[in-house]
């Protein structure tokens, strides 16, 4: 699961993603990114604590502000037989690998961390 990128990556949507996460884990198995779309929002990010919630959820990879995770190339590419789901503007075929990429909110982005399956954030047990 990727939350992130210079169109989704910002302080409301990490803030927006936090809530979700907050005193849940990510399902075993799911790896969740997160980029912040510019380092103004990944210094929020960190000031505001919303970080601490990241890596208490398990959060494990932190990529660049801006396209980390995202371009054909860059960190956290999706590879051949892998499904993610992708916070990202557009997709196209091997843009964040060869993998299957499906376009979604940063809300469903984080339900779907918790699950490991796609999945509505009004979805997720109350207190879970």
């Amino acid at each position: 699961v990727f939350i992130g990128s210079c169109t989704n990556g910002r302080f409301e949507d990490m803030a927006t993603a936090a809530r979700i996460l907050k005193g849940r884990r990510v399902k075993e198995g799911v790896t969740l990114r997160i980029t912040p779309a510019s380092k103004e929002v990944w210094a929020r990010v960190i000031r505001e604590g919303l970080i601490d919630v990241f890596i208490k959820a398990g959060a494990t990879v932190f990529t660049n502000p801006g396209c980390g995770g995202c371009a054909e190339g860059m960190a956290g590419m999706v590879g051949e037989g892998e499904v993610a789901l992708s916070t990202t503007n557009r997709n196209y075929r091997g843009k964040q690998g060869p993998g299957e990429i499906y376009l979604v909110s940063p809300a469903v982005a984080a339900a779907s961390a918790v699950t490991g399956k796609l999945t509505a954030p009004d979805h997720l047990e109350v207190g879970a």
